[in-house]
């Protein structure tokens, strides 16, 4: 059980850190697209168009609501995730499962969208592309928060 524990804290771990990294320097540009120097803009311009990202090219509403959900939400718990994994905090299984709900919320509505508007096997193969590691994320932090802490199995209270 330690293993598996040990297993999916790193996969929170890991996607937690790409997330403190990625919402405000690429995914804010949603919510505050003159805010970023031309560097970062070109670069999110190039994703969009190399892999030819609906949502980033022509940013729906509730796109950008999902961005203003992960800059305000998301991206303060994935700091504290990570902290609280590495330091072994008790609260850390709430704010796991606090991501990992709202990540599979925020996967629901762009799964919608993305098979609304692809054809099937185009859909299929931009959710196992694009949207399958976060969906995995998703289930791992849920399942993190219901696993007992690391630290009770080598019976040190930390």
């Amino acid at each position: 059980m330690a293993v598996v524990s040990g297993l999916v804290g790193f996969v929170v771990v890991v996607f937690s850190l790409v997330m403190v990294v990625l919402v405000p320097l690429f995914e804010a540009q949603a919510c505050f697209p003159l805010l970023y120097p031309q560097l970062l803009v070109d670069l999110n311009h190039y994703y969009s168009e190399q892999y030819d990202d609906y949502l980033t090219i022509k940013r729906p509403g509730f796109f950008v609501g999902l961005a203003w959900v992960d800059l305000l939400f998301l991206w303060p718990l994935s700091i504290a995730n990570v902290y609280g994994i590495l330091a072994r905090k008790p609260w850390v299984n709430t704010t796991t499962l606090m991501a990992g709900v709202s990540s599979l919320t925020a996967m629901g509505a762009v799964m919608g969208e993305v098979l609304n508007n692809y054809t099937e096997i185009e859909a299929l193969l931009i959710l196992l592309e694009r949207y399958v590691p976060n969906i995995g994320f998703s289930f791992s932090a849920i399942l993190y928060s219901f696993l007992p802490s690391i630290s009770s199995w080598w019976g040190v209270q930390l």
